[in-house]
């Protein structure tokens, strides 16, 4: 026997099309949903790249290697006056670490030991040590386009090298350079103290 009237399991021609219109209605907007989010990830990658080449950007300042320095900040921390690149054989040939000196009544200081002697440096920021009277028995030179006083003072032992180098207006560092003497290889003790200073002030600020 037929059926007079749809079942429960049919569906007439106009619901069948209502249906199909509204699953093509959620189809575009699905499509258009994707397309959405296709736009955004471009912007949010670049919006992540920024702070990552910022900390990028950010790294060799924080780097003791690579910063420059000034005088200021070497009297806190005076044995990073030396640049471990140029410790190696190579350079300056330091083979004894830098030792931070703090006696009383003066700077601190640091002194290495280096192929030719100990060497000892001292920042002075406030005060240009070579236009002080007391060293004006010490030869003037000129380190890296900085005046310079460079010699033996009365007041040391034979052998004894001491250099004051102007950094800037009302600012100096000293170098005392204790050769080890005998056959020991290495420079002369003026050569020493010249090359730690060409280091020195190639890093500073």
């Amino acid at each position: 026997m037929s059926p007079t009237g749809p079942g429960p399991f049919t569906a007439n021609p106009v619901e069948r099309v209502s249906a199909s219109a509204v699953a093509l209605v959620m189809m575009l907007a699905a499509v258009v949903g994707c397309g959405t989010d296709d736009d955004r990830p471009p912007a949010k990658a670049s919006g992540t790249r920024t702070p990552s080449a910022g900390s990028s950007a950010a790294t060799p300042a924080s780097s003791p290697s690579a910063a420059a320095r000034t005088l200021a900040e070497l009297v806190e921390h005076p044995c990073r006056a030396i640049d471990p690149k140029d410790a190696g054989p190579g350079d300056l040939g330091i083979f004894i670490e830098g030792r931070e000196e703090d006696l009383q009544n003066n700077p601190k200081s640091c002194e290495w030991g280096a192929r030719g002697g100990m060497v000892s440096f001292t920042p002075y920021p406030s005060t240009d040590m070579t236009k002080d009277k007391r060293f004006q028995n010490l030869t003037a030179e000129e380190i890296s386009g900085h005046r310079a006083l460079l010699g033996t003072p009365t007041s040391r032992g034979k052998g004894m090298c001491i250099a004051f180098v102007s950094v800037g207006s009302g600012q100096s560092f000293r170098l005392m350079v204790s050769p080890f003497g005998g056959n020991a290889p290495g420079p002369a003790a003026p050569v020493l103290a010249t090359n730690f200073a060409m280091a020195i002030l190639s890093h500073l600020s």
